[in-house]
């Protein structure tokens, strides 16, 4: 079943001040403006939510200014691009890092969990399900396969490394007796009459992917849900997806280059787990390094997501302290899909059109080269889309429209 879709219809208005000013653009037809408006030090200064944000591992975006888009001679630059001046006028606390599947199993029925069940199993076991003798006791998760004659399950070695279970390098792969157990669910039940329960689940340190914006959105909502009924959200704000405005904001950390990394002028498989593997597929404007003209270029791909290990991160952090804002995988933004507005009047608090075909996309992935990954660049996908490279994170903040 899949997840129901929810959407925030709150029309409070806590204003102090929020009249129209010569400098505010709105027009209903393409861009609009955020219902809430508070002062800044309530939320800063909130225990709360302070103690709330901590806990979940995120990180205060400050108020401010920036110019959104980028100017016309940035390499890989796209023609919905154009520079406009933004403010946001309301702090909010954004994710650090990726929602990991650990976490949306949290949030999600039995049905919807990802990451396979990995069990402790006896060669004799094995035995049973596989109808034969000689298999080697371990550790195996379990995975199916749609063949001609029905579902194929197989066994494959699973190990315990760095935190969290993955496929083993040379795995052992055993196929399960398909007369016997005809589905995955057959399958548990033995194991569950055998008392043998799961250790625990497949790439939990994963970023989550294949992630519809409905769905990331329905993720959302009940961590809302849960927190206002555990007494430790404080009303009015809530757990959703970033604007497109917040999440460019936030990634740029203060830095107008082609990232928000270090002096922004280079991106490559060096500082983000992006396609690395051509020198074509790079942005690497510093003077001199292996990367840029006069060097020996080094292909860097990682050709998969890397593990979220708060810990110990892989990839350097922006400015303010959040990672992976460029690669690994794409991530949902709240905002219909529209070109920027005309005109050279600040916006303040953007929440894109009223209406759309397709939700915006931000951040690049493992597969896209560091022209898809910049700070400005912008992708779109109908809501319903489940990419195998989109995932989102959350910010805690103040509901929209």
């Amino acid at each position: 079943m899949p997840i129901l879709v929810h959407t925030y219809f709150v029309y409070f208005v806590l204003v102090t001040g929020c009249s129209e000013s010569n400098d505010l653009l709105t027009n209903s037809d393409t861009q609009g403006s955020k219902f809430f408006a508070m002062e800044s030090s309530a939320q800063v200064n909130n225990q709360a939510l302070i103690k709330l944000a901590n806990a979940e591992g995120m990180e205060l975006i400050e108020a401010g200014e920036f110019l959104m888009g980028s100017p016309d001679d940035e390499v890989g630059r796209s023609e919905n691009e154009k520079r406009n001046r933004v403010r946001i006028s309301q702090p909010f606390w954004m994710k650090k890092f990726e929602i990991t599947q650990e976490e949306w199993n949290t949030m999600v029925p039995d049905s919807q969990k990802r990451g396979s069940e990995v069990y402790s199993l006896t060669g004799k076991i094995l035995g049973e399900i596989c109808t034969s003798s000689g298999y080697t006791a371990g550790n195996y998760s379990m995975s199916a396969f749609h063949g001609e004659k029905g579902m194929d399950i197989f066994l494959e070695e699973a190990v315990f490394a760095d935190g969290y279970w993955s496929r083993a390098k040379n795995p052992r792969n055993y196929k399960v007796n398909s007369q016997k157990f005809k589905d995955m669910q057959s399958l548990r039940e033995f194991f569950k009459n055998q008392k043998i329960k799961p250790l625990d689940r497949m790439d939990k340190l994963l970023p989550v992917s294949r992630v519809s914006y409905s769905q990331a959105v329905s993720f959302c909502w009940e961590k809302t849900q849960r927190a206002r009924l555990s007494r430790i959200l404080p009303s009015p704000f809530v757990y959703r997806l970033p604007t497109e405005a917040e999440w460019e904001y936030a990634c740029r950390a203060g830095n107008s280059g082609i990232c928000g990394l270090g002096e922004g002028n280079f991106l490559s498989g060096e500082n983000a787990n992006i396609d690395g593997s051509m020198r074509g597929y790079i942005i690497d404007q510093r003077p001199r390094s292996e990367f840029s003209d006069g060097g020996s270029f080094v292909s860097i791909f990682r050709k998969g997501f890397v593990p979220i290990r708060k810990n110990s991160p892989i990839y350097p952090p922006n400015a303010w302290g959040l990672y992976d804002m460029h690669g690994n995988v794409l991530e949902w933004c709240y905002d219909f899909y529209a070109p920027y507005p005309e005109g050279n009047r600040t916006r303040v608090d953007p929440i894109g059109p009223i209406r759309g075909a397709h939700r915006i996309v931000r951040g690049g992935s493992f597969v896209r080269t560091a022209h898809e990954s910049r700070s400005a660049k912008r992708l779109n996908y109908e809501a319903s889309y489940r990419g195998s490279e989109i995932g989102f994170r959350y910010v805690l903040g103040l509901p929209l429209r």
